[in-house]
C-alpha cells in the first residue's frame, strides 16, 4: 500500500517515511518528519530521475517510484516460490544510520539489470528514523523494492536478527546457490548504544559525568575496580575497533569486564575480532543446519576480515570467503559490476563469483589513491594450507627459543593491519623469514612451503591489491599482536586450539632474554 498525499508543510510519520525512502536513495535529507526545502528538492529531483511529473508532491506514483510496497500485489508475484540459480543477500550490519554508503550500496543493487535467475534481498536498520529495522527484496530495473518492517527494537547487532534475515531471503527467493555479504560500514556505535548494553549485562546504567552531547571531550579514565563512567563509554566508541564491532554480545563482553583497565585494553588486543569470530561461526553452522549444506559463498563487505582466524573458524559451514586483510573504503563492494556479472552468467559456481568479486573490488580503485586488498579462498580446500600453517607455528616456537632476534626482525617489516597493527600479513611474514639468514633453516622452508600453497588457484582463488603499502601482501592475515598482549578470547578461537599458534604467541610474549 502507498502512503498518503504529502507537500511542502506536511508534519508527522509518514514525512519521516518519505525522508527516510528518500535517503535510501541516497538523498541527503534528514528523517525529521517536516516536509521542508530540502525534503521538496531531493523529492522533485527523484520525480525528474524517474521520469515523473515533477511538482514535488508524494502521490502515489511517487511513493510507487520509491518501492513503497508492503504486500507483493498478486500480479507481480509470480516468481515467489520458484528456484532462481543464486540468491544474493546483503545484510547491512551493526549499528549504522543508514549512512550515504548504505544508499549508495542500494541504489547499486537497483541498477542491475532484470534476471529471473538472481533475486537479491538486504537487511537495513535505520537508527536515526526511530530504530525503524526493514527486510526487503530489492526490485532491479527500476522496479519497486518489496519491504517488510520490522519492529522499531529489532537489533541489527544481534546474530538470530541475521539468522532470520537469511531465513526469511529463502523462504521468499530459493535458489540453487546462496551469496551472504554482511556489510558493515555504517555509522558505528555511539555512548548511549553502549550504555543501553551495559544496563542488559548489568541491569543499570553508568554514570553520567558527561552530558550527551559532550561526549567527544577526552575522557576521564576510571580508577581499575570502578564502575564505567559515561565518559569511559564515549572514549571506548572512538576506538575504531569498539566503532566496527558487528555483534552486540561481542561488545557484551568487554563491558562485563571489572575495571577501566581491563575494558581498554580488551578494545586494543584484537578481543573483538575474536568475539566477532566465535559469532560469525554459531550463524554460519545455523544457516548450515537449516540449508542442510554450506552457504555457497559468504562476502564481508567490511574491514580487516579476510583473516585466517576467521576463514579457519567457518570453514565447515562455507564454501567461499571473500574479504579484505586492509580497512575498506566507505564506498565497499561495487554492487552494480558484481551482480551484473552474476545475471549474465547465473551458472557460474561459487569460486567464479568470489573471483569476480576480487577483479571488480580492485578494479574499482583503480585511479584512486585508495589503498586495497581483497581475497577469495575456498574454505574446502584449507586443509593443506593449515598443514603448513601448523608448521610454521611449530617452527616459531623454535625460533623463539633459539634466536628471538629473528622472530622480533620479521614481524616488525612484515605488513600489519588493524588499528593495533594485531593482524599480520602471512606473504610478507614468510617472505620476511626466508629472506632473513638467521632463520632457522627447516623454518625457512616451512616459510617457503607456505608461500608455495600460498599462489592463487588453490585455496587462494583469487588476490587482488593496490597501494605501496600491500605490494607485497598475499590476501590473508593472521592475528600477531604486536605489543605481545595476547587476547583472553584468542584461546576460544579453534586455529588456537588446533595449531599451536596459540602456544607460540605466548611464548614469545613471555620469552624475555634476546639472544644474539
Amino acid at each position: 500500500m502507498a502512503g498518503p498525499t504529502l507537500r511542502l508543510g506536511s508534519r508527522g510519520e509518514e514525512v519521516r517515511r518519505l525522508q527516510e525512502l528518500l535517503r535510501a536513495r541516497g538523498y541527503r535529507v534528514r528523517a525529521d518528519g517536516y516536509f521542508g526545502p530540502a525534503t521538496y528538492g531531493s523529492l522533485y529531483h527523484l520525480q525528474q530521475r524517474e521520469g515523473l511529473p515533477a511538482d514535488g508532491v508524494a502521490g502515489p506514483t511517487t511513493w510507487q517510484a520509491l518501492g513503497e510496497i508492503r504486500e507483493r500485489p498478486a500480479a507481480v508475484d509470480v516468481h515467489r516460490g520458484e528456484q532462481a540459480e543464486w540468491t544474493f543477500m546483503v545484510y547491512m550490519a551493526g549499528n549504522n544510520n543508514l549512512s550515504d554508503a548504505a544508499g549508495r550500496d542500494l541504489e547499486e543493487l537497483r541498477a542491475v539489470p532484470s534476471s529471473g535467475q538472481v533475486r537479491v534481498a538486504a537487511f537495513v536498520k535505520q537508527q536515526d528514523a526511530g530504530g525503524r529495522a526493514r527486510r526487503m527484496e530489492i526490485a532491479p530495473g527500476g522496479a519497486s523494492d518489496v519491504i517488510e518492517e520490522l519492529p522499531p527494537n529489532t537489533d541489527s547487532g544481534n546474530p538470530q536478527t541475521l539468522v532470520d534475515f537469511v531465513r526469511w531471503a529463502v523462504r521468499r527467493a530459493p535458489a540453487r546457490r546462496y551469496a551472504l555479504v554482511i556489510w558493515n560500514h555504517g555509522g558505528g556505535w555511539t555512548p548511549d548504544d553502549l550504555d543501553q548494553l551495559y544496563t542488559q549485562v548489568r541491569g543499570r546504567r553508568v554514570r553520567r559525568d558527561v552530558e550527551t552531547g559532550y561526549v567527544r571531550r577526552t575522557a576521564r579514565m576510571a580508577m581499575a575496580d570502578e564502575e564505567p563512567a559515561f565518559s569511559e563509554l564515549a572514549r571506548l566508541t572512538e576506538n575504531p575497533q569498539v566503532t566496527k564491532a558487528v555483534f552486540t554480545r561481542s561488545l557484551k563482553e568487554v563491558l562485563k569486564l571489572p575495571g577501566a583497565q581491563e575494558r581498554a585494553i580488551a578494545s586494543d588486543d584484537g578481543t573483538l575480532h575474536s568475539l566477532d569470530t566465535v559469532e560469525l561461526r554459531n550463524v554460519m553452522r545455523q544457516l548450515h543446519d537449516d540449508l542442510g549444506r554450506p552457504i555457497d559463498l559468504l562476502g564481508m563487505d567490511a574491514c580487516l576480515m579476510s583473516n585466517l582466524e576467521v576463514c579457519y573458524e567457518i570453514r565447515e559451514h562455507v564454501g567461499t570467503v571473500v574479504g579484505s586483510e586492509e580497512l575498506e573504503p566507505n564506498e565497499g563492494w561495487p554492487y552494480t559490476e558484481i551482480v551484473s556479472a552474476l545475471a549474465a552468467n547465473p551458472r557460474m559456481d561459487a569460486r567464479e563469483l568470489g573471483r569476480i568479486i576480487v577483479e571488480q573490488y580492485v578494479e574499482s580503485y583503480r585511479g584512486t589513491h585508495q589503498t586495497v586488498t581483497q581475497c577469495a579462498v575456498d574454505a574446502t580446500r584449507i586443509e593443506e594450507f593449515m598443514r603448513e600453517f601448523q608448521a610454521l607455528a611449530g617452527g616459531m616456537r623454535q625460533q623463539v627459543l633459539t634466536n628471538r632476534s629473528v622472530v622480533d626482525s620479521v614481524q616488525s617489516v612484515a605488513t600489519r593491519f588493524h588499528t593495533d597493527r594485531s593482524l599480520v600479513d602471512l606473504r610478507t611474514l614468510c617472505l620476511a623469514l626466508v629472506a632473513d639468514s638467521r632463520t632457522d633453516p627447516t623454518l625457512a622452508s616451512v616459510a617457503d612451503e607456505l608461500l608455495a600453497v600460498h599462489s592463487p588457484g588453490g585455496f587462494v582463488i583469487q588476490e587482488g591489491h593496490q597501494g605501496w603499502k600491500v605490494e607485497e601482501c598475499g590476501g590473508l592475515s593472521a592475528y600477531f599482536p604486536m605489543e605481545r598482549t595476547i587476547s583472553r578470547y584468542y584461546a576460544d578461537l579453534q586455529i588456537a586450539q588446533h595449531t599451536g599458534w596459540d602456544e607460540f604467541l605466548r611464548e614469545y610474549a613471555n620469552a624475555r632474554t634476546i639472544k644474539r
